[in-house]
């Protein structure tokens, strides 16, 4: 637990300030855009991030577990998940822009919506580097990489705004932000564990599709159940709201940094307890469960209070957002608890389909309420509607895991 204590203190110091730093980058992208062009703007940063879940297709998760459990075939594993990766999400951008100019009117929104899924490619590549120091416990890389990631994005954003180019300034800004985060982490790896070439092979293509695809389907409900409320927002109720709704929401988002870092910490300890002795995994798992709580509590108290302050006094277009900063705040502690304690069961192969099962209840809780309630009460509901469906996916998985933890 100690070791994991330290690699995960060495993340959480580097995120938390690539989170300081994203943070005012946020007030200032709000400033600078205007709520509607803020709105476009979030609308493609989801697009962007379903489309990262998409090409990863959990490879990450699945190449992680790997080299946790052979570091002898790690690059013929690297190899052939670039290659997967890019082939999927080289596929899928071309259907995607097709269907996406046709059915949306909005073509200001499309473009930026294709613009920002171009940073998915730089993305791929970086990720991929980053799971292998995250399998190795080199979570140090991973921590400067990231810090690297939110200087150079922001860097580059102040300075195309600034120009004047404004919505598609900030979105190559993210483009931008993923190449450098990609040579980064490349030069990390070369100078620590040297470039191997391996043969893609039908056989390992295989198995990583194989062995992803739990993973993949996770990954993408998990990112529909972040994301689908900020879409479902613009197309129902317009740019506008959605801007106000987002302005609320990235604050939140950014807290998703602290048990991620957990998470990131736990996920190759628990893969190799399944394998050597599954009881310590009940102890870890209760520390870290009762340590995230008590957290979690402390920052829904600080941000309840905080961030209203912070948004009339620097953000006074967006003061509509400060009741849904309120409404928000609520799903804090239950969001601290569920995303590291997923990793207990998506160490392990053997309750992947169950936790697939709890994924997707509360993913279409959260659209079917959306779908009803949006087009009468707007950002209010779906603010309503995140805290119901935090609630509801942290008991589900806690009723499994404590049924887990019992039988082991």
């Amino acid at each position: 637990m100690k070791s994991i204590l330290k690699q995960t203190s060495v993340l959480f110091l580097a995120q938390v300030l690539a989170r300081i730093i994203g943070f005012f980058y946020t007030i200032f992208l709000a400033r600078s855009l205007g709520v509607l062009d803020f709105g476009i703007y979030s609308v493609g940063l989801a697009y962007f991030s379903i489309i990262s879940s998409i090409s990863d297709f959990g490879f990450n998760r699945f190449l992680i577990r790997e080299i946790a459990r052979e570091k002898g075939k790690s690059w013929e594993i690297i190899w052939n998940v670039l290659m997967l990766r890019f082939t999927i999400v080289s596929v899928f951008f071309a259907l995607f822009a097709v269907g996406i100019y046709l059915l949306d009117q909005d073509k200001m929104r499309v473009s930026v919506i294709l613009l920002a899924s171009l940073a998915v490619l730089p993305q791929a590549i970086a990720l991929t580097f980053d799971g292998i120091f995250v399998a190795l416990q080199k979570l140090q890389f991973s921590a400067i990489s990231a810090l690297v990631l939110s200087l150079s994005t922001t860097f580059f954003g102040l300075y195309l705004i600034n120009r004047g180019f404004g919505v598609n300034g900030a979105v190559n800004a993210l483009i931008l932000g993923q190449v450098i985060y990609a040579l980064v982490l490349g030069i990390f790896l070369y100078k620590h564990q040297g470039f191997k070439l391996s043969s893609v092979t039908i056989k390992v293509i295989k198995k990583a599709l194989l062995g992803s695809l739990p993973y993949g389907i996770l990954a993408i409900l998990g990112l529909l159940y972040f994301r689908i409320d900020t879409i479902l927002l613009s197309y129902l109720r317009g740019n506008f709201e959605t801007g106000i709704y987002t302005a609320a929401y990235k604050f939140l988002e950014a807290l998703v940094f602290i048990p991620n870092a957990l998470t990131f910490a736990l996920f190759p300890a628990f893969a190799k307890l399944h394998e050597v002795d599954p009881r310590q995994i009940k102890g870890i798992f209760s520390k870290s469960i009762r340590f995230m709580f008590i957290f979690g509590v402390v920052i829904t108290a600080s941000y309840y209070l905080l961030l209203p302050i912070i948004i009339t006094t620097f953000l006074p277009k967006y003061i509509e957002a400060i009741e849904v900063v309120k409404i928000l705040s609520l799903a804090i502690p239950f969001m601290f608890v569920h995303i590291p304690a997923s990793s207990v069961l998506t160490s392990s192969e053997k309750y992947l389909k169950q936790v697939i099962l709890f994924s997707f209840i509360p993913l279409a809780f959260n659209i079917l309420l959306n779908l009803i309630f949006i087009p009468q009460f707007g950002l209010v509901a779906a603010s309503w509607i995140t805290v119901a469906s935090d609630i509801l996916s942290a008991f589900l998985l806690f009723i499994f895991i404590h049924k887990y933890l019992k039988n082991d």
